[in-house]
């Protein structure tokens, strides 16, 4: 137990609570990993970046889904960035704060971006934004794509900026709106279960999909090129 580290915004420290929330998140990637790869096996990732809706509306209004979901990815990294002050002192530029002002536009929510009265609300207008966006970028992309280009990276990215610049928050539940979840006092969706997750399937999909690229890369340098095969079958030809 003690300081493991120091970031941006302080002290990094490794508690109980720390410890238990990165053994949580070893369990549920345990958990979770043989169910994706059953799910995958059994053509379910396929089916869901096939649908009829995506389908429909891919030959028009993809592009429109595609602004929509850049978009959203902006704005959720805005929403994120703002609720952290070291951050929005680090993102000054010329002494305008970049990520406070265009957000002071949302303060009908409640409180200010930073104040203590704006944390739900931004917090759960940033939740909002993330499902929108991942609704969004389906059309285009498919539901599986979207997970692994968006979903998952923006989680890491969320835990990461954390860890770098308010370390003291990493034992504390990532999303207030389920403070609520707690074991013995500690929350059970706090910063480093979702660092842990977020991180092992990031990686995970990125190993595989490197993976499955070096094995389509040999599969195409063995098949026989069709030039090859005609000119063989002119020669038959020519020899009878």
């Amino acid at each position: 137990m003690g300081v493991i580290a120091t970031t941006f915004g302080g002290n990094l420290v490794w508690s109980l609570v720390s410890q238990f929330q990165v053994t949580e998140g070893v369990v549920a990637v345990a958990a979770l990993l043989p169910f994706a790869v059953l799910l995958e096996s059994w053509g379910v990732g396929s089916l869901l970046d096939s649908t009829a809706l995506r389908n429909l509306l891919r030959s028009r209004l993809s592009p429109v889904f595609a602004f929509l979901g850049a978009g959203g990815v902006i704005c959720y990294v805005l929403l994120v960035l703002c609720n952290l002050g070291r951050v929005c002192r680090v993102l000054d530029v010329n002494g305008i704060n970049v990520v406070q002002y265009p957000l002071g536009l949302l303060g009908f929510l409640g409180g200010s971006a930073l104040g203590q009265d704006g944390r739900l609300g931004y917090g759960a207008l940033a939740l909002a934004i993330w499902g929108l966006t991942i609704g969004a970028l389906s059309i285009p992309l498919g539901l599986t794509r979207a997970v692994r280009f968006f979903a998952l990276p923006s989680l890491l990215f969320l835990a990461v900026v954390v860890l770098l610049f308010d370390p003291g928050e990493m034992d504390s539940q990532a999303i207030n709106l389920v403070s609520g979840l707690t074991f013995d006092g500690m929350s059970l969706l706090g910063n480093w279960f979702l660092l842990t997750v977020s991180l092992f399937f990031t990686v995970f999909g990125l190993v595989r999909g490197r993976l499955g690229q070096s094995g389509l890369a040999r599969t195409a340098r063995g098949r026989p090129r069709a030039g090859n095969s005609l000119v063989s079958g002119r020669l038959k030809q020519t020899d009878l």
